[in-house]
């Protein structure tokens, strides 16, 4: 049992490694979006300045209609790629965004099912405890009785972190996720004491 345990505490720590970096990603990822949006900002107002000085230097020169209409082809063209490639990045960088979203997702549903099946089996365990207490003498019952208050209020502390976790953000994931583990833990104990308290 303890083994089974321990394996458990392993593989949360190393799940609470992949949450950490999964925040981590989703605000990577953002920060690469900005850039890219301020990038393609960045080379728009480059080209519209470039423009608009190729039509200061086009209105001193005399020139025919045609060769105005080829410069402005020119620029909408120039444009029209620049729009383009900066869409693209822009789009790239959105996907990125949406896939670290969605990871971080997937994780905290993961992370708040595999709490809820430490509550159950924490419950279940105390439960078999208070059925067998029924055959422990009073002097023990009083002893017995006092763990299991203290179980209950860990309990009850155990649920409010695990429906507070649903509201934490990307930012408050990573500490709301480790004071759930360490409820969980404790839980854990209390469930072992109730079984020595007899």
């Amino acid at each position: 049992m303890k083994l089974e345990r321990l394996a458990l505490v392993i593989a949360l720590a190393l799940g609470a490694a992949a949450c950490a970096d999964r925040s981590q990603e989703v605000r990577h990822a953002e920060a690469n979006l900005t850039s890219a949006q301020q990038e393609a900002r960045r080379e728009q107002a480059r080209l519209d300045q470039k423009h608009a000085e190729e039509q200061a230097v086009a209105q001193q020169m005399p020139m025919s209609t045609g060769e105005r209409a080829e410069l402005v082809t020119k620029q909408v063209g120039e444009s029209a790629e620049a729009q383009a490639e900066g869409t693209k990045k822009i789009a790239e960088a959105n996907k990125d965004v949406t896939s670290a979203q969605a990871a971080m997702e997937a994780e905290r549903t993961k992370v708040e099912a595999d709490a809820k099946e430490r509550l159950i089996k924490a419950s279940a365990k105390a439960s078999e405890a208070r059925n067998k207490s029924a055959k422990v003498p009073a002097n023990k019952r009083a002893k017995f009785n006092a763990e299991m208050n203290t179980f209950n209020a860990k309990k009850a502390e155990v649920q409010n972190r695990i429906s507070n976790l649903g509201r934490a953000s990307d930012s408050e994931w990573k500490d709301a996720k480790d004071k759930l583990d360490k409820s969980l833990d404790d839980l854990e104990d209390m469930a072992d004491r109730l079984d020595d308290a007899m």
